[in-house]
């Protein structure tokens, strides 16, 4: 599979050479048929291809190579419409080493609108609706409650809305933190702050 991404590489360049040569002409390039999250295994269903003209600056995969990226793990977000380039692409499992993925469900308000793969968010814990503060552990049979820390993340997936408007995003945070945004999320006190918009 690293093979396969180095030789998708190297292809990549001597495409955009020749796109360079014919910038006038269109080409049969790979994209992206709808929403990949970050680290998932992409199929068949996930891309076709697209005949476009492409500025020499653009990095493309031609659609000739579109079989060698199926069985490839998505490095970032995928939108759908967007033509697929060779740094999009990895062979590492997910979530790496040190991540894990948790899902959060999410009431509306929670998060802001339109909140896709990818993004970069920072997980808040607030208070409940009864008063109580982010449970950070038990002792003894008693709750202890400490303010938390906010915990860095990244959007994996998004899920809903339901009926009543909820979601449930699935976010890749610290291994160390999964536990307490696990704990957090199940008891409705959190909400997702945007710091880095892709797409």
């Amino acid at each position: 599979m690293i093979a396969a991404a180095v030789l998708l590489s190297i292809l990549a360049v001597a495409t955009n050479m020749y796109l360079f040569r014919s910038s006038g002409d269109r080409v049969s390039v790979v994209r992206v048929a709808r929403d990949v999250a970050a680290g998932h295994q992409i199929t068949q269903a996930d891309l076709d291809r697209a005949s476009v003209a492409v500025a020499p600056s653009v990095t493309v995969i031609p659609g000739r190579q579109l079989g060698q990226v199926v069985g490839q793990r998505a490095a970032v977000g995928l939108r759908k419409g967007t033509l697929l380039a060779a740094s999009q692409l990895t062979t590492q499992q997910s979530p790496p080493a040190g991540r894990a993925l948790v899902a959060v469900p999410l009431k509306a308000g929670a998060m802001p609108p339109g909140l896709a793969p990818g993004w970069g968010v920072r997980v808040v814990f607030t208070f409940g609706t009864q008063g109580q503060e982010p449970v950070a552990g038990a002792s003894q049979g008693r709750v202890q409650t400490t303010a938390l820390r906010d915990v860095v993340a990244v959007v994996d997936e998004v899920d809903g809305p339901d009926g009543e408007g909820a979601m449930t995003v699935s976010l890749m945070v610290p291994d160390a933190d999964s536990s307490v945004v696990a704990r957090q999320a199940a008891a409705g006190m959190v909400v997702l702050v945007v710091t880095e918009r892709r797409g």
